[in-house]
């Protein structure tokens, strides 16, 4: 259930931030803060390598501005717009010049498309051309709304953070529209980490004896909710998991997140 969760808000976000035609952010042509000790990368050098000369003619970088990330991330934001005042690139970047968000405006949706191969090859392409750097593992390629979406799931020692990672959204002749890159701190592990099997003892332990848990536990990085005792304040780190689901008698299914080492509820999803 948290992946599913996870899989529908992250197709929306990389929808809205990456192919939203009205929100483009852009830096100044000065230095960025430079007496603040802030080192980010220009946006009139991301627009120079993802736009072509004629597309650059006639663009104004707007004043940068620092933003928070709907993780709590504080960022700056770089904005270009053309001569009629419309915005043509968003730039998003962390406070140690680390590329977070890419938005181009106003990409043609293209009616060939793109072979899964053929989609990933683009997005890596487009990735070492930025100069970010290349995702492990499998991506996940998926269409929507005439866009070609090339997902890497963030790993940390081999277990998944949902909600992080790399996604490259191309339109479908393989034009960028943007990238984004997501990366929560996480709590340092656990010394121990439990055994699968005694997670799920503790999580029967912890639902009414009617309920049936499913017998399947999965570690993930996960973000304690303010229910278990612990705010989920802005950045606060997230921490391995084990993420044991089930079926209420009602037939409501849940899914509870335990400390994978002391086993302590960390959060839940549903009403067990």
């Amino acid at each position: 259930m948290y992946r599913v969760r996870w899989a529908l808000s992250l197709l929306v976000a990389v929808t809205a931030a990456c192919s939203s035609p009205g929100t483009a952010i852009a830096p100044s042509r000065a230095p960025l803060a430079d007496g603040a000790g802030i080192s980010v990368r220009p946006i009139a050098i991301v627009a120079a390598q993802i736009l072509s000369p004629l597309e650059l003619r006639g663009l104004v970088a707007k004043p940068f501005i620092v933003v928070r990330s709907e993780s709590g991330e504080q960022r700056i934001r770089q904005v270009m717009i053309s001569t009629n005042g419309s915005e043509v690139l968003r730039v998003e970047s962390a406070l140690d010049g680390s590329l977070r968000l890419i938005a181009k405006s106003g990409v043609a949706l293209e009616g060939g498309g793109l072979s899964e191969s053929a989609a990933i090859a683009r997005a890596l392409r487009h990735l070492v051309r930025l100069g970010l750097e290349m995702p492990g593992g499998g991506p996940e390629v998926r269409s929507a709304a005439g866009r070609t979406l090339v997902n890497w799931e963030r790993k940390v020692r081999g277990v998944p953070v949902p909600g992080d990672g790399t996604r490259v959204v191309l339109n479908e002749s393989g034009e960028l529209v943007g990238v984004a890159v997501e990366e929560s701190p996480l709590a340092a592990p656990p010394a121990r980490v439990t055994r699968a099997d005694t997670a799920l003892r503790a999580a029967a332990a912890l639902v009414p004896s009617s309920a049936l848990v499913d017998g399947k536990a999965e570690l993930a990085w996960v973000l304690p909710t303010e229910g278990a005792g612990e705010g989920s304040g802005q950045r606060t780190p997230r921490r391995l998991a084990w993420c044991v689901g089930g079926v209420l008698r009602d037939g409501a299914t849940f899914e509870l997140q335990l400390d994978a080492g002391n086993l302590a509820l960390l959060g839940w999803d549903g009403a067990p």
